[in-house]
């Protein structure tokens, strides 16, 4: 289990925040979380309240315990809109001129991964568990017919989105308001029907109507 490391906290907040932010605390770290390349990129907090980021949280126990990070890269971005709890084990990437926005009251359980090459948007709400993967680049080229196709497109998640476990969710992918992502779900098309039941290889909707409560 981890526990908050409340020496690493302070630093990281009198480091990398405005003194008008840090000395709230917003930003809580553990031993096994770690923020890579912070100095070429950049943290914006819109509430930064006391305790309002937590990162490396122990989330659903049982699951094996890796450690987490967060990478930045020149001129990249990461906002955070509010409360934000992101679980050990899960690796947020920027790449170079890329982002990364969050909205409030958002939870990400462990071992996911999230690779920005564009933008990745989490509108409020937002529940995630654990093995997700998001990533807006293919990673390499691909040609159709000789014609290569578009590499690096953003992803949008809309408010009050519940993404299960084992979940991965490709380029150019946006999904709307209220809808839940069955677990082994592989998103390739956006989800444009609000309040759907979304599952399969490909993901295709599977019940309309739906709602969820934490």
């Amino acid at each position: 289990m981890n526990i908050f490391n409340f020496i690493k906290s302070l630093y990281f907040n009198f480091r990398y925040l405005p003194f008008k932010q840090a000395i709230y605390m917003p930003v809580w770290i553990t031993t096994n979380f770690h923020v890579h390349g912070l100095k070429r990129g950049q943290l914006i907090l819109h509430q930064p309240y006391r305790k309002s980021v937590f990162l490396g949280d122990c989330g659903s126990p049982g699951l094996q315990e890796f450690k987490g990070d967060l990478y930045f890269s020149k001129d990249s971005m990461m906002i955070l809109h509010g409360f934000t709890v992101i679980a050990q084990g899960s690796v947020f990437r920027m790449d170079e001129g890329a982002s990364i926005e969050i909205g409030k009251n958002f939870f990400c359980n462990k071992n996911c991964f999230f690779r920005s090459s564009n933008q990745i948007i989490f509108s409020d709400e937002c529940l995630l568990g654990w093995n997700v993967q998001i990533n807006t680049s293919d990673g390499h080229l691909i040609l159709h017919n000789g014609n290569m196709k578009p590499s690096d497109l953003p992803i949008r998640v809309g408010k009050h989105v519940w993404i299960t476990s084992n979940v991965i969710i490709t380029k150019g992918v946006s999904i709307a308001d209220g809808c839940i992502v069955a677990q082994g779900a592989v998103v390739v098309k956006s989800i444009q029907e609000a309040n759907s039941l979304v599952g399969g290889i490909p993901a295709k909707i599977i019940s309309n109507n739906i709602d969820w409560r934490i």
